[in-house]
């Protein structure tokens, strides 16, 4: 999925004599695109801690119900921690949350993109003269 995105990013982030007014005019759109993007992907991650929290809960329940000495609440923690959909949860989590650092940093590129395209029409005017 991160490669998907860099891949759509530098499409998004191409700019050229040639295509420039249509990339102005396209600006607010993919910025759009992007932010809506971030905030769906952090909802994502706030479900996926949600659905972590409760099938912790489920497994600290069962080892608690299954195991044939009483244990402390912080061994169950740290044993249901280990817990291979806990760990599945926690991969999920860590990718998505790679997946917002990289769409947080292109948000502020994609902000910077229109002192990027004055300073093109600048640089074009330079050159016609």
């Amino acid at each position: 999925m991160l490669e998907e995105i860099i891949k759509e990013l530098e499409e998004d982030l191409k700019i050229n004599e040639l295509n420039l007014k249509d990339y102005q005019l396209r600006l607010p759109a993919i910025k759009h695109k992007w932010s809506g993007r971030l905030i769906r992907l952090r909802m994502n991650v706030l479900s996926l801690k949600k659905q972590r929290d409760t099938a912790k809960n489920e497994i600290m329940s069962e080892i608690n119900n299954t195991s044939p000495v009483k244990l402390t609440q912080p061994v169950i923690s740290s044993t249901a921690d280990r817990h291979s959909r806990i760990q599945e949860f926690n991969t999920k989590i860590q990718e998505a949350e790679l997946i917002i650092e990289l769409l947080e940093k292109s948000e502020k590129t994609l902000s910077s993109a229109t002192f990027d395209i004055k300073n093109l029409i600048e640089i074009m005017k330079l050159e016609m003269t």
